[in-house]
């Protein structure tokens, strides 16, 4: 039996959330090259050219902060950001198991979205105070915007996760248990 080509729609789901996760990957390579070589230009002009170079420690922070709010994404996406999972010793359901990691996941995934609120107050708090690094003067929102665009994203995949174990929970997909688990 031959099957049916995906719809429209369903390809560009899919074309958005690979595209999502490529780009992700390729920030998260990009800029720990680009914080390597800051450090490692931090350290010659500091030790062999007796220039303190406070210019490439703002530019490192600018890019540190994007770099962990994308890896805090990707984590989410990946689901393996930290989480204890212990539940399973006590519930050996596949059902009740699946129960109670929907009750975690919605309360990882509203946390997120209070965190992603905090993050937005933080943002529009940086666009009407026009703050400025001291050394370049760049716009602190920069940097600070990364917090609301990770909070944003790592909310989009948290909602996915919750989704997926309810349906789980529901019966309408397989659950999935701990490896060991009987």
């Amino acid at each position: 039996m031959s099957q049916l080509p995906p719809s429209p729609l369903k390809s560009l789901v899919l074309f958005l959330w690979n595209g999502l996760l490529h780009a992700q990957r390729a920030i998260l390579v990009v800029a720990s090259c680009f914080i390597t070589l800051l450090v490692f230009s931090a350290v010659l002009m500091r030790y062999i050219f007796h220039y303190p170079g406070m210019e490439v420690e703002e530019i490192a922070t600018l890019v540190a902060f994007w770099l962990y709010f994308t890896g805090a994404i990707y984590g989410s996406y990946g689901r393996s950001h930290i989480k204890t999972e212990l539940i399973h010793l006590i519930v050996k359901k596949p059902r009740a198991y699946a129960l109670v990691k929907s009750i975690a996941s919605l309360i990882t995934f509203t946390l997120a979205v209070i965190m992603a609120y905090w993050g937005y107050t933080f943002f529009i708090w940086g666009i009407e105070k026009r703050g400025r690094s001291p050394v370049l003067l760049l716009p602190m929102v920069y940097s600070q915007s990364s917090i609301f665009v990770g909070a944003i994203f790592m909310s989009f995949y948290f909602l996915v996760e919750l989704v997926d174990n309810i349906r789980q929970a529901l019966g309408i997909a397989p659950v999935s248990m701990p490896p060991g688990v009987e």
